[in-house]
């Protein structure tokens, strides 16, 4: 069944709590009487936190109102708050919302020890709790959530890591968003696993056992605690905190300590880190050119990079989507008191500076919320939360 939407009814967002609101992705209807109790429209109120002011989780909401608001079976108020990257401000606007009587609860989540009691609030309450972008499979109440999407970023760093492979990299600096945290910990995991399950040796500890991928991703050893002769040493595993200036400094570093010589590819985990990284390597004199240079993202900004050779390779993560498929979930969970597909990974697409002239057509707006929408209206990629491209998430069990 094909869904028509008409642009500007409905939706409406209120201004963020604790930063500004970003633009309106949609034109908004004059406000208008509320519609009749028996009209079809559903007239709702959702609270969406997100951990951190980060431009990414700005735009999944962005896509969230501009969904609801060319939706004519819709009239939303969505209120958008950003915290600091604090477990206590996710559990606090959660309460909030909660105590405010909000008709269902959105969260970018902090960590998922968090999420597990902030699921425990919500269904106390009787509010749904939707996750979006991070996994909380972990918590024992998680399939009490009412839905949640996120990207499989272990998929993202194998896809990354074959690339790699193709290329010949040996010796790569990791720049992740957080050491250890949920994306970044998949993407650093998909990447080493790519080499394991190719046969590929990362060498050996000092009493000669070998390093196993998860051994690696888990302990970050230095490279001189990796023996023998392996196919791929992390010269350098570092923090760029999601932030082109952090990402930056990071990159200074390991060039200053590595030469131009101690290292021949760096995974940078995403699109804002990777321009930090970039511009490092000009300051010091190197060009991307020699070097294999990979990223997560897919921005628009990168499909430029690859076209000029910059980047070897990256993904389309667009976040539109995230706020697209969270939509779909809310608007059926408020029709039919469940969600089908209840925990599901978006889907990526992989290219590189040699496919990116291939592929460009069919990535997905990043950065762009009219020409997502206008995607959505004109079915120019696939949206729909049924298709299958959607896939379950087989980790809430």
């Amino acid at each position: 069944m094909v869904l028509v939407f008409a642009v500007g009814c409905g939706g409406k967002q209120a201004p963020a709590a604790e930063a500004p609101a970003p633009e309106k992705p949609a034109a908004e209807a004059p406000a208008a009487e509320a519609p009749a109790a028996d009209s079809g429209v559903q007239v709702k109120k959702i609270g969406h936190y997100a951990d951190a002011q980060d431009s990414y989780y700005s735009l999944a909401n962005d896509a969230l109102v501009g969904m609801a608001n060319m939706d004519p079976e819709t009239d939303w108020t969505i209120d958008f708050k950003m915290g600091n990257n604090t477990a206590e401000e996710q559990l606090k606007a959660v309460e909030d919302f909660i105590t405010a009587g909000y008709d269902a609860i959105v969260v970018i989540q902090n960590n998922s020890g968090t999420t597990g009691e902030c699921i425990a609030k919500c269904k106390e309450a009787g509010i749904p709790y939707f996750g979006l972008g991070h996994q909380f499979y972990d918590q024992p109440n998680a399939r009490d959530a009412a839905g949640a999407c996120s990207f499989n970023f272990v998929d993202a760093g194998r896809y990354a890591g074959k690339d790699a492979i193709e290329r010949g990299v040996t010796k790569l600096i990791n720049i992740q968003g957080f050491l250890g945290q949920g994306s970044a910990f998949g993407q650093s995991q998909g990447f080493l696993l790519a080499y394991e399950e190719a046969g590929l040796s990362l060498g050996e500890k000092a009493d000669g056992t070998p390093w196993t991928a998860e051994e690696i991703y888990t302990t970050f050893p230095a490279a001189s605690e990796i023996k023998g002769d392996p196919a791929l040493v992390v010269v350098v595993w570092d923090t760029g905190g999601w932030m082109t200036d952090q990402a930056y400094a990071a990159m200074q570093n390991a060039i200053t300590s590595l030469g131009k010589d101690g290292w021949d590819g760096a995974y940078v985990h995403n699109n804002p880190m990777v321009e930090g990284a970039m511009m490092a390597m000009e300051e010091a004199g190197l060009t991307t050119k020699d070097y294999w240079l990979g990223s997560l993202n897919g921005r628009e900004i990168s499909w430029q990079w690859a076209k000029d050779g910059l980047i070897s390779f990256d993904a389309n993560q667009p976040a539109p989507l995230e706020g697209c498929v969270i939509y779909q979930m809310i608007k059926e969970y408020f029709n039919t008191g469940k969600v089908e597909k209840q925990f599901v990974y978006n889907y990526l697409t992989p290219y590189t500076k040699d496919n990116i002239n291939e592929l460009v057509d069919s990535l997905i707006p990043c950065s762009d919320i009219p020409a997502f929408l206008d995607g959505v209206k004109n079915d120019r990629f696939v949206w729909r939360l049924s298709d299958d491209k959607f896939v379950i998430n087989t980790n809430y069990k």
